[in-house]
Formats: C-alpha cells, structure tokens, sequence
C-alpha cells in the first residue's frame, strides 16, 4: 500500500509528459498557420481578420479532394498551397493594393474593414454551401501511433508536425537568403527606403500576401487530417494565431515557430491538469500580459 502514492506520481507524471508531446506536434501546426499572419504584417503592416476564415475556406477544399479524389492527404498539401497561393495573390493585387493606395495610414483602417466584411462572408457562404456540420478526412493515418515506451505518438499528428517545421524552416530561409526575401524585408523596415532602392512595393505586397495564403493552405491540409472543420473553424485557429504573433513577435517566422510550440504546450499541459476552458483562459491571459509588458514579443522589434 505505501506504493500507491509514488505509482500515481509516476502516473501523473507520464500524463504531463503524454501532453507535452502532443502540445509540441500541435504547435508546430499552429505555427504555420500563424506564420501567414505575422508576414502580412511584418511586410505590409496589415492585420488580416479573414486569415482564419480563408483557413476554414482551404480546409474544407483539402476535405473535399481527400474525399472524392482518394488523393493522400498529404501530397494535397501542394494542391493546397498552390490554389491558395493564387488566391492570396489575386485578393492582394484586385483589392487590398488598391485599399493601400488609398489610405495612407501606417495601419489602414480600410483594409482591416474589408478582412473583416470577408471574414463574415465566408463563414456565411460556407453554412450555406456545405452546413453546419463537422467534417474531417478519413485517411489511412487515421488511428495509427508511435508508442515510445509509455507514451503514444499520433501518426498523423508527427507527421503534420514535421511537414509543419520544415515547411517553416524554408519560409525563413528564403526570406533571409533570397534577393526577393530580402526585398520583402526592406519593405517591412521602410517603405519609402524600399521605393527607392527600386523595389516594386505592389508585386512584393502581392507574393507577401500569396506565401501566407500558401502557408495556409499548407496548414488546412496538415489540420483537416485530425481536426474537423465547420463554418466557425477558422475564427478558433485565428484566435490562437494573434496569440502566437504578439508572442513570437509581429513578422518574425522563428519567433511565431517558438511561439506556436509554447501556445500548444500550454494548451494541452493547462487542459490536462485544470480543464479545456481553464487552458483557453491562460492563453488569453498570456497574450494580455505580452501586450501590455513586452509587445514586441519574444523576437520582435518595435519599429519606429
């Protein structure tokens, strides 16, 4: 009997450490995701309220090629991306660069408006077209792990995980290496400095704006094969998104990388030990507490 208690310990202790594992692979996804959001305003200074809706929007396209095509979940990962990559250049180059052009502000109230007006459409079209219903992929992924000893990993999960990481890895390499990475960080740092260096502030909003949406659906296709998606999807994941951001640290990739694996971490450990609503209510309290004490998050810069 004097066992009992040093067994439950051990008990309690592998629990917190199962839930570690799974707030670091689902980290690594809510990282890509929010990394789409912190370069549409590292480079154009514009707060996308329709970045969660456009994920909804991209998870229920995964859902659908999984389902009537047979294709492998994860091969739609460039289907995806590729779709949402036209789709981000064409919103940029058809209506928020005129938006821009328009408003002068640092950060144009107008174009906020219109992400938002989107935001409300496209949950409503998708109650319409596809219902109220959750809908997930079925996979050949679907309820298979990894057992390490005591613990368990989701295949579908490590997998997601790891395509999460490299795929965020490559956004940060070609934004440091690349001539045009470059070009976007010039524009981030100063526009006008930018203009007169030659570089062309339109075509590098436009690919800003298309890499994220890109990022998106990459992350729709990651999601959809663990998580349903409904109409009011997105508004979760853009939530936890923001969180990241100020977090990390507006426009740093690495800093939304470090970020989503401490959002995941803290949601899953707070969720295990007190409850779901408990974990939510930290999260929150994390991201009012970065705000107000350092809102240039853990690798932000404030700019002038």
């Amino acid at each position: 009997m004097a066992d009992l208690p040093e067994e439950r310990m051990d008990n309690y202790m592998n629990l917190y450490i199962q839930s570690l594992i799974d707030g670091l692979l689902l980290g690594g996804v809510y990282a890509t995701i929010a990394v789409g959001l912190s370069l549409c305003f590292g480079v154009m200074r514009v707060v996308n309220w329709a970045h969660g809706a456009l994920l909804m929007m991209a998870m229920y396209l995964t859902y659908y090629l999984v389902t009537f095509t047979g294709i492998d979940v994860y091969l739609c990962c460039i289907i995806s991306a590729v779709i949402m990559f036209c789709i981000g250049y064409f919103l940029q180059n058809t209506a928020i660069n005129r938006l821009l052009a328009r408003d002068k502000d640092r950060e144009p109230m107008s174009v906020l408006f219109f992400t938002s007006g989107l935001s409300t459409a496209l949950e409503a079209l998708a109650l319409i077209v596809f219902g109220g219903f959750a809908l997930q992929a079925q996979t050949s992924y679907m309820g298979k792990s990894i057992r390490l000893g005591e613990y368990i990993i989701s295949q579908t999960k490590l997998i997601s995980f790891v395509i999460a990481i490299i795929c965020t890895i490559a956004l940060y390499l070609f934004l440091q290496k690349t001539e045009t990475g470059r070009a976007m960080r010039a524009a981030s740092q100063d526009r006008a400095v930018a203009r007169l260096m030659g570089i062309n502030e339109r075509k590098t909003y436009c690919l800003a704006m298309a890499i994220a949406q890109m990022m998106v659906g990459i992350s729709a296709a990651l999601m959809v094969s663990f998580y349903p998606v409904t109409n009011t999807t997105g508004q979760i994941f853009q939530n936890k998104s923001f969180i990241i951001v100020v977090l990390g640290g507006k426009g740093s990739v690495i800093g939304c990388l470090i970020g989503g694996l401490l959002v995941g971490v803290i949601e899953r450990l707070f969720g295990t030990i007190f409850s779901d609503s408990i974990s939510q209510i930290m999260l929150f309290l994390l991201f009012v507490a970065i705000l107000l004490f350092k809102p240039s998050g853990i690798l932000g810069k404030e700019k002038g």
